[in-house]
């Protein structure tokens, strides 16, 4: 893997990693901006995601119908993503059109417009935006949870923003936002397919001539308060109940996210997981349940979601708390133990059979690690797990006094206060 793996940094401090997948026809390639939902200031909920909607609106040399079919038109794809700490515009083209790729992300990012015309009419579209995630509550709800968790924090904003946010941002704060935090330092290409990395090079010195660093670029005290484990019910007219639990871990770079990934796995990652087993096959109260981790540089969320009727909400919950507490009472089977690992192993080496989610993986290890992790060490890592690196994640971060929960749906205010929160 080591071998395929090339990094250079350019004057300007873009950073440009790559793998060559030579067996392919394809290739992956992603601009990354260290810059999210998180960074944006109180009159700025929202920024983020509405500088990546604008972006495809028009440039100085394309309009909004030519970016659209721009790589389609070749069968390709082009598109975009907004985090909490990151921001990606991305495209997959066959190996023949990377340069055409490379000068359709440089120009989106160059030179967008920001034409006043299109920017209300994105401004309606971000509001229905808005409006269809508040009719999604499997969705909903999470946002929810890091609200919950994080209120005193930017991290504990809703990406997508709110509809009075929205509505308040102007074209110049949008503007201003986007020269404060798109430049090359914080900028990283991330590429998988069949090309030479050298090649890839000369064509992003070409396209990509974004400033450099500046005394503007500096980052912003940004101490991550410690999470809060509120408990809150939201009451909305749903047909079914939609709970989230939470408690704060540690940030990506913390090497027992291993153990975290085996302990998901083995709580919700899949039909075969305890609470799958026991929450929906032996007692069939949900359809859906699962465990999910979200890493940040400063901290991290462990978190379970499930999807109930009203009658079992405390049922599904207290359930829930018990599997906990089994594994914490140390009942992991070396068998248990080693179908995680082969389960994790697994998922990892068929999503590397694509060229985006190695991009993916390419970008958030320099992001996050500045660093490259070869597939070896970390098949490694994984093997290396015992039992007792997995009860002891959840002995200290499956704590009663760190759990935060969000029930939404027609349900009372003082459901969450039936629960016994001392079972765990």
């Amino acid at each position: 893997m080591k071998e395929i793996y090339k990094k250079t940094v350019l004057e300007n401090g873009l950073r440009v990693v790559t793998e060559r997948i030579d067996y392919v026809r394809s290739a992956s390639i992603g601009v990354w901006i260290d810059v999210g939902s998180r960074d944006e200031r109180d009159d700025e909920v929202g920024a983020s995601h509405f500088i990546e909607h604008m972006l495809f609106k028009g440039t100085k040399t394309r309009t909004a119908r030519e970016i659209a079919s721009s790589l389609e038109s070749v069968g390709g794809s082009l598109n975009a993503f907004t985090g909490r700490e990151h921001t990606c515009y991305f495209a997959r083209v066959l190996d023949e059109h990377i340069e055409k790729a490379l000068d359709v992300l440089s120009d989106i990012l160059k030179n967008p417009l920001f034409n006043p015309s299109h920017l209300e009419k994105e401004r309606e579209v971000i509001i229905s935006e808005i409006k269809e995630l508040e009719d999604s509550p499997a969705d909903l709800v999470h946002d929810l949870l890091m609200s919950a968790m994080w209120k005193r924090n930017p991290l504990g904003k809703p990406i997508i923003g709110n509809v009075e946010s929205v509505k308040r941002l102007t074209r110049a704060q949008l503007i201003s936002f986007m020269k404060r935090n798109y430049a090359s330092p914080r900028m990283v290409i991330a590429a998988s397919g069949n090309f030479k990395h050298e090649e890839l090079l000369n064509k992003v010195r070409r396209k990509f001539k974004f400033r450099s660093c500046s005394s503007s670029l500096a980052s912003e005290d940004q101490q991550l308060p410690p999470a809060e484990p509120n408990r809150m019910v939201t009451n909305k007219k749903t047909a079914q109940i939609h709970i989230s639990l939470g408690v704060p871990i540690f940030p990506y770079g913390d090497n027992r996210r291993y153990a975290a990934l085996v302990l998901s796995n083995i709580l919700g990652g899949g039909m075969s997981s305890r609470l799958f087993q026991s929450i929906r096959e032996r007692l069939g109260l949900v359809y859906s349940v699962y465990t999910f981790l979200d890493f940040f540089e400063d901290a991290g969320v462990f978190g379970i979601y499930m999807g109930t009727h009203r009658r079992n909400t405390l049922k599904v919950i207290e359930v829930t708390l018990k599997e906990i507490q089994k594994i914490k009472r140390d009942t992991l089977s070396s068998d248990e133990l080693s179908h995680a690992k082969y389960q994790l192993k697994g998922n990892l080496l068929l999503a590397l059979e694509s060229t985006s989610n190695r991009m993916n993986r390419l970008a958030r290890y320099e992001l996050f690690l500045h660093d490259y992790v070869d597939l070896d060490h970390t098949i490694n890592s994984i093997n290396k797990i015992k039992t007792k690196d997995v009860i002891q994640v959840a002995e200290e971060f499956l704590a009663p006094d760190r759990m935060a929960a969000v029930v939404l749906g027609p349900v009372g205010k003082s459901t969450l206060k039936q629960v016994d929160w001392t079972t765990f």
